[in-house]
């Protein structure tokens, strides 16, 4: 059978810088940490991939993982990149598709990890699980990876001054199957990443036969199979009168430059939440500056039931409060405090009233969850809150039309929110200015 090549072409053909700022993006395999009494030894192999800004050509290179500063540095000019998306290689993580009964999305998610520890050869208490949207009556994506080995893997990054925004995994960018394919595979000399609308998994390139011979069953139909293949080896694993396959030929690609030519942050799992949630670039700042409202009012609550309770521990953990209080608001508003009461005024700057209800939570956590995305870029300039109709007013920046719609339409990606556009403005060549509202339906 011939092989073909995919509509991805040739190094940098198809994938364009969007905006004026750069996107790193990286590949990680073999990765290993070893601990000696003098210091902490990291291996491993990087496949990096510089998205540039617009009418810049993207560069690529691969680095041993102590060396990707230097490699990158000539490349930096100065600036840091917008966004680090970083693809692990699936050997260290597993995929999980749970189902959890539960009357509400909290519910739900509070009970995922004990759906996913069924699946995990580890103590739950030492692996972390991230799950994609979760919502009543769906199956959830889970990834879970050793917390300790994520931990590393971080590290060994921040060394180099790397701050990954997105984490995922590699196997999580080849696409789903659509109708006219049952499975798609990627494959090289060694190893085979197989992908069905349900399931993901890798396997040795030795057993991809017998793997892919169980997805045949009793099916009525032959089913079709989507091949890329980065190996020299042999493809012919299959009998070609049990399947339809189709073949791609990529040798000489790189896998960090599939999974970019694939990649949508809105159809794959971060393994940033929780305690690893990044924290270390301008994009999740913003989610940080969205996410003051819900502080403020936390603050609010702990701040009344510390003033409610006696003794100078209560009054020490208020002082305690207060202190954090003022030193995010001076960091987000870049300005002192006027007066004692700083979640009002944290409050007030989000046009927030002392009744708000869990719908406001909900709204800017939304909002928080698609501003906080590498996709896209938004510069928030005012966000307003309604509490007679629960709706939220916001308006931001962004670099053209074509990023406006892309951001609204990731705001209504998810059905449980209705977004209504508003005005939209050309104010610069390189920005518009726009507003939406966002209420719950």
């Amino acid at each position: 059978m011939t092989l073909e090549k995919d509509t991805f072409g040739k190094k940098n053909s198809n994938i364009k810088g969007h905006g004026d700022l750069k996107t790193l993006y990286l590949h990680l395999r073999d990765f290993s940490c070893e601990e000696t009494e003098e210091e902490v030894l990291y291996t491993g192999t990087v496949g990096w991939y510089i998205q540039g800004e617009e009418g810049e050509e993207s560069v690529e290179g691969e680095s041993h993982i102590v060396d990707l500063k230097a490699d990158l540095e000539e490349y930096l000019e100065g600036t840091r990149f917008n966004s680090t998306v970083l693809f692990l290689d699936d050997s260290y993580t597993l995929f999980v598709q749970a189902s959890v009964p539960g009357r509400s999305v909290p519910q739900i998610r509070r009970a995922l990890p004990f759906a996913v520890e069924n699946y995990l050869s580890d103590d739950l208490e030492n692996t972390h699980i991230a799950h994609g949207p979760v919502s009543r009556g769906s199956a959830v994506e889970c990834i879970a990876i050793n917390s300790e080995l994520l931990g590393n893997i971080l590290q060994a990054l921040k060394l180099s001054d790397v701050y990954p925004t997105v984490c995922t995994t590699f196997g999580m960018q080849i696409p789903r199957p659509e109708e006219e394919h049952d499975v798609h595979i990627v494959m090289d000399n060694d190893s085979a990443w197989i992908r069905t609308t349900e399931q993901l998994a890798l396997v040795n390139r030795d057993t991809l036969a017998d793997a892919v011979n169980l997805l045949s069953g009793n099916r009525e139909t032959v089913p079709a199979i989507r091949i890329w293949n980065f190996g020299d080896g042999d493809t012919d694993f299959y009998d070609e009168s049990m399947y339809e396959p189709e073949l791609f030929d990529y040798k000489g690609l790189s896998f960090v430059s599939y999974a970019i030519e694939h990649y949508s942050a809105n159809d794959c799992v971060n393994l940033l939440q929780g305690k690893y949630s990044s924290k270390e670039n301008a994009t999740v700042n913003v989610r940080r500056w969205i996410m003051t409202g819900v502080f403020g009012l936390v603050c609010l609550y702990a701040y009344i039931a510390l003033q409610a309770a006696e003794g100078m521990w209560a009054m020490f953990k208020v002082n305690a409060v207060q202190d954090e209080m003022k030193a995010q608001f001076v960091e987000i508003y870049e300005e002192q405090p006027r007066g004692s009461n700083i979640a009002q005024q944290m409050r007030t700057r989000l046009g927030v009233a002392g009744d708000t209800t869990r719908e406001f939570d909900v709204l800017i956590e939304r909002l928080a969850e698609v501003v906080s995305s590498p996709s896209h870029s938004p510069l928030i300039k005012s966000i307003r809150y309604s509490a007679a109709i629960n709706e939220l007013s916001v308006e931001y920046y962004v670099s053209d039309f074509e990023a406006m719609q892309s951001f609204i339409d990731s705001m209504k990606s998810d059905n449980k929110f209705t977004v209504t556009q508003g005005n939209a403005l050309t104010e610069t060549e390189n920005s518009v200015r726009a507003s939406l509202k966002v209420s719950l339906k």
